[in-house]
């Protein structure tokens, strides 16, 4: 297994768990770091079975104070970088006969009115998963979305808020939940592990909600 993100304490202190585990400190918004990532699979790895889409950057603003470039960033993130480690990586899927995983968002469905542009991009990843589940089933490779609802991960301490703001800003999420608590990220980890297996052969083209009930 390879994981891959930006800051290494935290890929160190991932891999540590297992001795299987391999980390890569890698920029998914820069396609020479998808070269690298690639790269670094086929050397080490030699195929590839099971891709999971887990980058994903969340910007809290109204309408009237949304920036082009919190655009950009926001689907640059949850966007692109889909996009182009799966199609660089796509041949080795093809060859293993593996599946993909994207996650995308509960807010595709239920969006907040000061997350339209994260709301938006998450949007992008529901139907681009759609559409290539049905692309590469005759070739073997399942393609499927895991929509997380509000789960508590680092994806809160990196918005642009200030402190008061962001107290509201969770206070408010919390009060959509029906479960009133925010997931932990083994919620998602138990469900991704289902559509990776044997289990999910007859799984494509699937949004599994992990959403503690929002929406409901």
């Amino acid at each position: 297994m390879l994981i891959v993100a930006r800051k290494e304490n935290e890929l160190k202190e991932s891999a540590s768990q297992h001795e299987n585990i391999g980390w890569m400190a890698a920029d998914l918004t820069k396609d020479e770091d998808i070269q690298k990532i690639h790269d670094r699979i086929v050397s080490d790895y030699d195929k590839l079975d099971i891709l999971v889409n887990n980058a994903g950057w969340a910007p809290v603003t109204p309408i009237e104070e949304i920036k082009m470039d919190e655009y950009d960033r926001c689907y640059d993130i949850n966007v692109r970088s889909v996009i182009a480690l799966t199609l660089k990586t796509l041949p080795l899927i093809k060859a293993s006969k593996g599946n993909i995983i994207n996650i995308a968002s509960a807010a595709v469905l239920f969006p907040m009115p000061t997350m339209s542009i994260y709301a938006g991009a998450k949007g992008a990843i529901d139907i681009t998963t759609r559409a290539w589940a049905k692309a590469l089933a005759p070739e073997g490779v399942r393609v499927n979305s895991v929509n997380v609802g509000p789960i508590w991960t680092p994806i809160y301490e990196k918005t642009d808020l200030n402190a008061a703001d962001a107290k509201r800003h969770i206070e408010a999420v919390t009060k959509t939940i029906p479960l009133g608590r925010f997931g932990q990220p083994e919620d998602v980890a138990s469900v991704v592990a289902f559509l990776a297996s044997e289990q999910a052969a007859f799984v494509t083209g699937s949004a599994y909600g992990v959403t503690g009930g929002v929406g409901a």
